[in-house]
């Protein structure tokens, strides 16, 4: 604990919070704790607190024994995660081989499930296991299953993070690059960063806050209600989100409205019941509870404490104290949150049993998971979204959650209505989504200066370029322009791999293998376990002479994914060459066990 000596009362001049302002640093929950120990220390033990940490077994909830195996029958992977010498590994088995990454972090409070990330030159992916720890179950994660099993591969982006996280120290440029991640929301999520307040603290510049706003840090029972309100919105209202022109996932700081920084879309069906795992306020504003009172989140939970240790009544007298007229009807073991917010599945996240948030008298059948006719995208934490942003959440929603045509016909009539000169990025995004290249290049014709020039954490230019570029590569319409866009990309994003990767085959494509040689050599500096990258460079070094070289590139490829495809050509193809025609024959005939009809493998057995 720190003592403050020779501290002054100060009458604070200010009205408005000064750690908004872009130049006071976040200092981390280990600063807070020298002088809110007790709050520190229960706080710690929430899911917020315990939300991503370093995988340890004090960290873990999980249970692995030599049975812990999971399998993927689509794919043909066996998945058996371990610990030796406490470090969680998992091991992928296959028929032609095995890989074995370490456990970096875990995401997730174990509360109701415990994720796994794992991280190589700062890029963090997820790996294809999740403990679900309410029923102990290893499983695959949301989104692995039924064939789409992604491995090794699933990026987390700053989306992911800014919400598992404190303050991830993300690389401008890149999709899922970090310099470095903290363990867990912290103070200065709810509170803001801490640097202003810290400097006064150890000055002795103390605000009598009793009377008084301390203006250095934001203390959220000081704030509206709403405003209270937006702080937990910013990551339990999980949706499709859309970010302010110029805003990141970092940008939000509590006091703000959230919908300067982003917002949040969701889909609404006619008959529809079901509802997300982090769908909270979005639940909780359906609700008469919420809508007839000034209530919000801090009206029922205490955000230092962990509801998992409240007393067994604790809840039942947050809604006692509202609800008077019950209290006569209430019997001692009665408890008012499994009939009013009962638990049930979500329709993202399996094995997973949370209370719905819509408060109120739910019918049984009101669990059953179906879903009526579309109506459409309601900005949930905007009452007033721009047209630009509403078709963004069109793009996204078909983008990322459900790939229906008429998605991109809303999209496509809100941008008609928007001025060329305003919307061309959005517009080139569409017609990508539609593989309507010619309309992409009309743009371009159309536009004298597309102003493709800043860097941003959502990559927009870079993505715009690339897009463009992919439209003259498809339409063979000339080297320099789809060379040139593609360079563009990577100089707005130069640690997005597949713009460089895309780079790099355009350079091999045009026979400039030095060119290209150096290119997939930065990428996989950048990253190492880059599958395509090393078969790519196994090609262009065989292109160059060096057969040895790229075979050793094809092997590293095999090794990262034993059903990587074109390796598998690559190197039975260079054994045919070298007059090693068995081998050169199980090479193919082992990709004609993944996919029986690939006509280049069928083609290649026929001649040998």
């Amino acid at each position: 604990m720190i003592t403050l000596v020779g501290c002054t009362s100060r009458i604070e001049p200010y009205t408005t919070y000064l750690n908004h302002h872009d130049t006071v640093a976040y200092v981390g929950k280990e600063s807070c704790m020298a002088c809110h120990y007790d709050i520190y220390q229960t706080y710690i033990q929430t899911g917020m607190g315990q939300s991503m940490s370093l995988a340890t077994p004090e960290n873990s909830e999980a249970i692995f024994t030599e049975n812990s195996i999971l399998t993927d029958t689509f794919n043909h992977f066996l998945y058996h995660p371990f610990w030796k010498d406490s470090v969680l590994k998992i091991k992928e088995l296959h028929d032609y081989g095995e890989r074995i990454e370490d456990v970096d972090f875990i995401i997730g409070s174990g509360h109701h499930t415990n994720s796994h990330l794992w991280e190589d030159g700062g890029y963090v992916h997820q790996m294809p296991f999740t403990y679900y720890t309410q029923d102990g179950h290893l499983d695959f994660p949301p989104g692995f299953e039924d064939g789409y099993n992604s491995r090794f591969s699933r990026k987390i982006g700053l989306e992911c993070m800014s919400c598992h996280n404190a303050t991830p120290d993300f690389v401008l440029g890149s999709e899922n690059k970090y310099h470095s991640v903290s363990q867990g929301i912290d103070c200065e999520r709810c509170h803001g960063p801490g640097e202003l307040h810290v400097q006064r603290m150890l000055n002795g510049e103390l605000v009598d806050t009793s009377t008084d706003i301390d203006y250095s840090i934001v203390n959220p029972k000081k704030l509206s209600l709403e405003a209270q309100f937006q702080i937990c919105m910013r990551c339990h209202l999980q949706g499709n989100t859309v970010l302010s022109e110029g805003k990141s996932f970092l940008d939000f700081k509590p006091g703000m409205d959230l919908s300067e920084v982003m917002t949040v879309f969701m889909p609404r069906y006619e008959d529809d019941n079901t509802f997300i795992m982090a769908s909270h306020v979005d639940r909780l504003k359906q609700s008469a509870c919420f809508t007839n009172s000034e209530m919000n989140c801090i009206t029922c939970h205490n955000p230092h404490h962990s509801v998992q240790k409240e007393s067994s009544n604790f809840f039942n007298d947050k809604c006692l104290s509202c609800h008077d007229d019950c209290k006569d009807e209430f019997r001692e073991n009665d408890n008012c949150i499994a009939c009013h917010m009962p638990s049930s599945s979500t329709i993202d996240i399996p094995h997973v049993s949370i209370h719905d948030h819509k408060i109120g008298i739910h019918n049984t059948e009101d669990t059953i998971v179906t879903k009526g006719k579309f109506i459409g995208l309601e900005a949930v934490n905007n009452a007033n979204p721009s047209r630009l942003i509403r078709a963004k959440a069109y793009l996204y929603q078909y983008e990322k959650f459900d790939a229906q045509p008429y998605l991109l016909d809303s999209a496509l009539n809100l941008l008609n209505s928007i001025a060329l000169e305003k919307s061309y990025k959005e517009r080139i995004h569409l017609y990508f989504l539609k593989q309507d290249d010619i309309a992409i290049l009309n743009i371009c014709n159309s536009l004298e200066d597309l102003s493709l020039d800043k860097m941003s954490y959502d990559n927009s230019d870079a993505w715009t370029a690339y897009r463009i570029a992919q439209a003259h590569q498809n339409q063979e319409l000339g080297i320099s322009q789809t060379l040139f866009y593609y360079q563009k990309a990577v100089e707005l994003a130069p640690y997005v791999l597949d713009f460089r990767l895309k780079l790099a085959d355009m350079y091999s494509n045009i026979n400039s293998f030095t060119l290209a040689e150096k290119e997939y050599r930065t990428l996989l500096a950048q990253f190492s376990k880059h599958e395509s990258a090393w078969c790519n460079l196994g090609y262009v070094l065989l292109k160059q002479g060096q057969n040895q070289s790229a075979m050793e590139c094809y092997d590293k490829a095999l090794q990262l994914n034993p059903q990587h495809i074109q390796s598998l050509l690559n190197k039975a193809s260079l054994l045919i060459l070298e007059g090693d025609f068995n081998r050169g024959k199980l090479y193919l005939k082992r990709i004609l066990d993944i996919e029986p009809n690939n006509s280049k493998a069928v083609y290649l057995l026929s001649t040998i």
